[in-house]
């Protein structure tokens, strides 16, 4: 007798399935069945190997289930190559305090082949990190160790960058752009996070590493990015601590768009 997986689901579930959200353990679903043939003892024996084997498979099918539920991010990351004759453009808004409109400039980005956009399921909780290894000291905006922006400008402002480490967050209908073109060495996954490397090659100092690292469950994105060769960059993005914070993160539409080059300031 063939049964397809939602029928003997059926017979084990009162109400539907939702991912994530399970009430009945494999114990229970036995001493279900087996109670449902208690009463019939010319079937005891056949009927008890077919429950076994329908709460067997039910509890294989919630196990599958839940896998998938936490499989599946809140936030999506897309990298968007910009053809050479292309334009990316942007508004910065300017609203007085009754909401009123009061200047718009608009940003527009001709010296970029590569932007990032998002899918957004929930709106990102703000995130601080914790630097575990720097080549050198710095500085960051932050309190007790913990900072949403970390840096090293070196010793002027006439050389590279170092490094400079800072959190951007995944809104809908907001754009990153990476001015200048950049190549994109590796894509891979740290654990949770989903890591991009990829060199700049700003034409005012020279090259530039980048990692990139996306959560795709939190909604964050830490971009690690300097002049320090790309090994020194990884160690410093594997040795981040990350704390998620209970207050939501701050998003204006008015700016829907945004630099993620490294700088000054």
């Amino acid at each position: 007798m063939k049964m397809a997986l939602t029928e003997l689901a059926g017979q084990c579930f009162d109400g539907s399935i939702e991912l994530g959200e399970y009430d009945e353990s494999t114990e229970r679903l036995r001493r279900r069945v087996l109670a449902q043939i208690r009463g019939d003892r010319r079937r005891r024996h056949f009927a008890l190997r077919q429950a076994l084997r329908v709460a067997a498979i039910a509890a294989a099918l919630v196990s599958l289930l839940t896998a998938t539920a936490y499989g599946l991010g809140l936030f999506e990351l897309h990298k968007n190559r910009i053809p050479e004759d292309v334009t990316v453009h942007g508004q910065w808004i300017e609203r007085d305090s009754e909401g009123h409109i009061v200047d718009v400039q608009d940003m527009d980005y001709s010296d970029t082949n590569l932007t990032f956009t998002y899918d957004c399921q929930a709106a990102p909780h703000a995130v601080v990190f914790r630097p575990g290894w720097l080549p050198m000291e710095g500085s960051g905006f932050g309190e007790d160790g913990w900072y949403s922006y970390y840096w090293n400008y070196g010793e002027n402002d006439a050389v590279q960058i170092p490094y400079n480490i800072e959190i951007f967050y995944a809104h809908p209908d907001f754009q990153l752009v990476l001015m200048y073109q950049s190549d994109i060495l590796e894509e891979t996954t740290w654990g949770e996070y989903e890591v991009t490397k990829l060199v700049n090659h700003n034409p005012l100092w020279g090259d530039d590493n980048y990692v990139l690292l996306f959560h795709p469950e939190h909604g964050y994105m830490i971009r690690v990015g300097g002049c320090l060769d790309m090994e020194t960059m990884e160690r410093i993005a594997q040795n981040l601590e990350v704390r998620v914070l209970e207050e939501e993160a701050v998003y204006d539409p008015d700016y829907n768009i945004g630099c993620l080059n490294i700088g000054r300031g």
